[in-house]
């Protein structure tokens, strides 16, 4: 199983966010800076991944209700798509 980290501290912006998602998931040219572009990739992986978002009360902090949209779309990614499981720590 394949094992990405990303720390949510990073996510000081949508737009840092997005950036970092993109590098941990090797998708740098894949999606646009947005949840739905987001959650096509989640759920396009096909190799078994383990995600794991570290200081999640970072991103809370720092997005504010987008975080909320974030955990919405990494749920139902995760429920969508057995090939990923995503941490949120």
């Amino acid at each position: 199983m394949r094992k990405l980290e990303v720390d949510a501290r990073l996510f000081t912006s949508k737009q840092e966010l997005h950036s970092a998602m993109r590098a941990a998931l090797g998708q740098e040219n894949y999606w646009g800076s947005n949840l739905d572009a987001l959650y096509d990739c989640l759920t396009s992986v096909c190799e078994p991944t383990r995600l794991i978002i570290m200081h999640w009360t970072a991103a809370m902090l720092k997005l504010g209700p987008y975080a909320d949209g974030l955990w919405h779309v990494l749920d139902d990614a995760s429920e969508a798509n057995p090939a990923i499981e995503i941490t949120l720590e």
